[in-house]
């Protein structure tokens, strides 16, 4: 292929061929492989809390609403902190942001690990959930430093990938450990021996803008779209809280963010409450719990990559088409596990669905993510996904308190999976207002 058409964003730039192929391959490992790979190994420091659940429940006598509280605790403290850490990583860059999350989560996740009342338990907890808010939005504004709205789906679709990757790696590992050694032992040596030194790593390797490792600003080769008109804004237009005030101010970013807030309803209904699931209806034993519900996480590792590339390949950098049938897709799979019930789908079945449901969730929420990068441009992509981010955790807590209330006062899993399906349902209809 001619690098003209290949690189069309280098050009003008005074770069030779060799440069530019350099710099492709630098943003390419050294940002989006090097953070994803960062990535994946971060929610060891978050999702313990769904996957040692049963565990922790058992041990430190409390009920499922209690549990669901601390889920609620964390997603909520997060949502603030990525609000916040979207407008931060605008201005420090990833690189710096990051590490303040890795380090401080790995502090956090011991602390709680130390203490036997849920009630000052959730005091570190929720600082946790702050501190974990650190990273997502600055990395997705990383991505678009590197990278313009042509190619930046297929670029946050790798990254929101690690998102999945993540997942199955709680499952295995956090998953090990807590059925060998205790949720308390979950709790400190993931983050230990996996969080820690890859924070370090990603420390000393990556680079949060082009000029950081002496190379020039792409040039914005789709000119007529709403993430080239945000890069016009200038730094009066969008300095302190002016960036949130022109984000909120358009009608159609709010759509997005509510909508991904019905998204994370479903997507941390999954992730928090699956394993009491199969604990509570297929008679596993605990030991077995991580094992038997891998297949979510599975599902989770290719969305989001499949998604964004094809949003950039054939449907010119929009993605609510796609956003569109994953989400449906995902409708479909939560009303399939609402009318039937594992005792009639059985567990090769159910396997199946859950690895499809979370194909299609994660898949939508890394669109989402891409389409909020779009809003914001370089010059606001960090704030305007840390502020989709607040909304979809606070809809992460919300499904925590919700479903732990159902639970206790219904014990139907049907009712669980059915308010799940209409959360979908309400983003579908907002995503295709929106059209972007």
């Amino acid at each position: 292929m001619d690098t003209k058409v290949k690189y069309a964003e280098f050009e003008g730039l005074d770069l030779t061929e060799e440069q530019k192929i350099n710099y492709d391959r630098f943003r390419f490992w050294r940002v989006v492989i090097l953070v994803s790979i960062w990535y994946s190994f971060y929610y060891l420091g978050r999702l313990n809390w769904g996957m040692c659940m049963p565990w922790m429940i058992k041990d430190l006598g409390i009920s499922k609403t209690q549990a669901g509280i601390g889920a609620t605790v964390l997603f909520w403290s997060y949502s603030f902190g990525t609000l916040i850490s979207g407008k931060l990583g605008d201005t420090f860059g990833a690189r710096i942001m990051n590490t303040i999350g890795g380090i401080g989560t790995v502090i956090l996740n011991i602390v709680v690990s130390t203490l036997t009342r849920i009630n000052i338990m959730l005091i570190p907890w929720g600082f946790n959930g702050f501190i974990q808010g650190q990273a997502y939005a600055p990395t997705n504004n990383m991505i678009t430093q590197w990278y313009p709205k042509a190619k930046r789906g297929l670029a946050t679709g790798i990254f929101a990938t690690s998102m999945g990757v993540a997942s199955l790696f709680v499952w295995l590992i956090t998953g090990t450990v807590v059925s060998h050694f205790g949720w308390r032992a979950a709790f400190i040596w993931p983050l230990l021996l996996c969080t820690l030194p890859l924070t370090i790593i990603f420390f000393i390797l990556a680079r949060s803008k082009p000029k950081d490792a002496g190379y020039p600003e792409y040039k914005e080769t789709m000119t007529d779209t709403i993430s080239a008109k945000a890069e016009e804004l200038t730094d009066d237009e969008i300095a302190h809280v002016k960036a949130w005030g022109i984000l909120f101010g358009n009608w159609r970013f709010v759509c997005v963010a509510v909508a991904s807030f019905m998204l994370y309803m479903g997507r941390y209904g999954l992730l928090t409450w699956v394993p009491l699931f199969y604990a509570e209806t297929a008679g596993i034993n605990l030991k077995k719990i991580p094992i038997a519900t891998i297949a979510l996480p599975l599902g989770m590792m290719f969305g989001p990559i499949l998604a964004g590339w094809i949003s950039d390949r054939f449907f010119k950098a929009k993605r609510y088409q796609i956003l569109t049938i994953y989400m449906l897709s995902f409708t479909t799979i939560m009303i399939l596990l609402a009318s039937l019930g594992l005792q009639k789908l059985g567990l090769p079945l159910s396997f199946c669905l859950f690895a499809l449901g979370g194909f299609f969730v994660l898949g939508s929420v890394g669109l989402v993510f891409t389409t909020a990068c779009d809003f914001g441009g370089r010059r606001m992509a960090g704030t305007a996904v840390g502020s989709v981010n607040f909304f979809n955790y606070m809809g992460a807590g919300t499904q925590g308190f919700v479903i732990g209330m159902i639970l206790d006062a219904t014990k139907s899993w049907g009712i669980v999976f059915s308010v799940l399906a209409g959360c979908t349902i309400l983003g579908i209809i907002l995503v295709n207002i929106v059209r972007e």
